[in-house]
């Protein structure tokens, strides 16, 4: 998926807002709050010093206009970088492991339709699209222990029905998630649209805020991280 312009610029935005609020300058704020290092396709480390985040620093700072130069460098990258590996999906649904025996559930629009993978009459082949996954995995993962998502989806019913309550029932809010699309994913629909709604209201909420701990609850939805054994998941699908 190539991301649209908007979606950079309301990480832009937000970036600002934190260097206004902590006065520290917006090329320090950049890494930490926004999830462009990943965009960039520069890995997970987090690296200031990377040398591909600083050639961006630097036409940050000379650039006339920031988003427009943001958005020509993300697209520069995405002819630059190889195509990661794919993870062996099921469907709509991934797993990656995590510290050898955790299962990382994923999730991702593989529908060619137009209309949302998680409407009412897609319920039962998402559910199958689970239970695929996890009848894999019980048979060719050594010794897997439990499940962990992290996601803002896990507010919606749409998206919790397709698991097991045990699940469910150990979300709570996460630390810093600002980097992450787990995050910022909610402001793009199943098309690879910005929900104008929802930035509307993300930056009207942002632009009043005055202090740091505030800014979080501009997001209309937190990420939810959840971890539960994986035999809740056997039962729950009938494995």
């Amino acid at each position: 998926m190539i991301y649209p312009k908007k979606f950079f610029e309301i990480n832009l935005r937000f970036a600002c807002k934190v260097s206004e609020i902590t006065q520290e300058s917006i090329e320090s704020t950049l890494l930490p709050y926004t999830n462009l290092y990943i965009r960039f396709g520069i890995g997970r480390d987090f690296d200031v010093n990377h040398p591909i985040w600083q050639e961006y620093l630097e036409g940050f700072h000379q650039a006339v206009d920031n988003t427009e130069w943001t958005y020509r460098f993300y697209l520069k990258r995405q002819q630059q970088i190889s195509s990661p590996p794919h993870d062996l999906s099921f469907g709509c649904f991934s797993y990656t492991i995590i510290n050898g025996n955790r299962i990382r559930l994923h999730f991702h629009n593989n529908e060619s339709e137009k209309q949302s993978p998680l409407r009412n009459d897609q319920l039962s082949k998402r559910i199958t699209e689970l239970k695929d996954m996890f009848a894999y995995i019980k048979n060719e993962v050594n010794n897997p222990t439990s499940v962990i998502g992290a996601s803002w989806l896990y507010n919606l019913e749409a998206y919790r029905r397709l698991f097991p309550s045990t699940f469910l029932a150990t979300a709570q809010v996460g630390g810093n998630d600002f980097p992450f699309l787990p995050l910022w994913g909610q402001f793009i629909d199943h098309l690879g649209h910005v929900k104008e709604n929802l930035v509307d209201q993300f930056l009207h909420c942002l632009d009043k805020q005055d202090h740091i701990d505030d800014i979080v609850k501009c997001f209309p939805f937190q990420v939810l991280h959840l971890e539960s054994s994986i035999q809740e998941f056997y039962h729950f699908y009938r494995i």
